[in-house]
């Protein structure tokens, strides 16, 4: 039987080979919350050149347990440890050149729960490996709580980094660090005037105003925007559904969302919802933000002042690189 009494928090330490996955798991360990633990059980799914310090392993009463493959990672074997350890913690230090989303669809022990995941990236060396490995980021950053990148210098572009993340996952913390005692975390910046009215939100700058406003949502209520985009009106059932935006892409054509906002407008009363119809122009718009008791969003919705039909891009897709 399920021991449901005794719940164990899982920690899911994510990167590639010497991102500083070891070091942290080791950091964690040393502190007295996990020191004071009956049993932190660690589950290393790769060796890079960090190795576990024995001392430390020891008076934190932490136990190692290394696989070898992601097909080891399944229910069956996560109750034999539950079983056979009785953990009060358990950590995971995956190995970033396997299928994360296949393993976060993986159920577990009924008393584990899933606690953080952290994201840990090596600034060094993201920009080359980016290029090869997009995809390996990219389920990094959708499926962490916390994103650190460390090793960071003057180069390291924190703005786009920041706001391509959040894109991604709207709730996850973006931190910048550095042995540099110079570097300095910037604060984020936007490539458009928030003041003015409207704002006007370039074609290119149109995922830094989705990114924005998934992360600080209360400063765009009841703001005016000015931007390109798909007005769209549909069926939904026997609804009619209205909304604007355009499609982002973060790594390839399966990672495919709409980036946008529920919509209404005298514009829309001359298209047919039948036909799933979509025009391409700028709009200005007011913005609604709401949001829910705990100050998660609920819903953006745009009240569109004017429509402007134009011609339509060669490619309207919204690019996060």
């Amino acid at each position: 039987m399920e021991q449901e009494k005794r719940e164990v928090p899982v920690y899911i330490f994510l990167g590639l080979l010497e991102s500083g996955k070891t070091s942290v798991v080791m950091d964690f360990l040393s502190s007295n919350d996990f020191g004071s633990k009956a049993c932190n059980l660690i589950i290393c799914c790769e060796e890079g050149e960090e190795e576990y310090d024995e001392e430390i392993l020891e008076k934190s009463h932490s136990i190692i347990i290394n696989v070898e493959s992601a097909s080891q990672l399944h229910y069956a074997f996560f109750r034999e440890l539950e079983e056979k350890y009785q953990p009060t913690t358990v950590m995971i230090e995956w190995n970033g050149m396997w299928d994360l989303k296949e393993f976060m669809a993986e159920p577990m022990p009924n008393n584990w729960f899933e606690f953080q995941n952290i994201g840990l990236i090596d600034a060094s060396t993201y920009e080359v490996y980016t290029k090869n490995m997009k995809d390996r980021f990219m389920q990094i950053f959708r499926f962490s709580d916390i994103v650190v990148f460390n090793r960071c210098d003057e180069s390291t572009r924190q703005q786009d980094i920041r706001r391509n993340i959040r894109v991604l996952n709207k709730n996850a913390r973006v931190y910048f660090e550095s042995e540099d005692e110079n570097f300095v975390q910037e604060k984020p910046e936007l490539p458009y005037d928030i003041t003015k009215t409207p704002i006007d939100v370039s074609f290119d700058d149109y995922g830094a105003l989705m990114a924005d406003i998934q992360e600080q949502p209360e400063v765009y209520n009841k703001k005016v925007i000015k931007t390109d985009g798909y007005i769209c009106c549909g069926m939904a059932g026997r609804e009619v559904r209205t909304v604007f935006g355009r499609m982002g892409m973060a790594c390839c054509a399966d990672d495919m969302m709409f980036l946008g906002f529920t919509a209404s407008g005298d514009c829309f009363k001359r298209m047919n919802a039948r036909k799933n119809e979509k025009i391409w122009g700028t709009v200005t718009g007011r913005l609604t933000v709401m949001l829910n008791p705990d100050g998660e969003i609920e819903d953006v919705h745009i009240e569109v002042l004017e429509f402007k039909k134009k011609a339509k891009p060669e490619d309207t897709v919204v690019y996060f690189n």
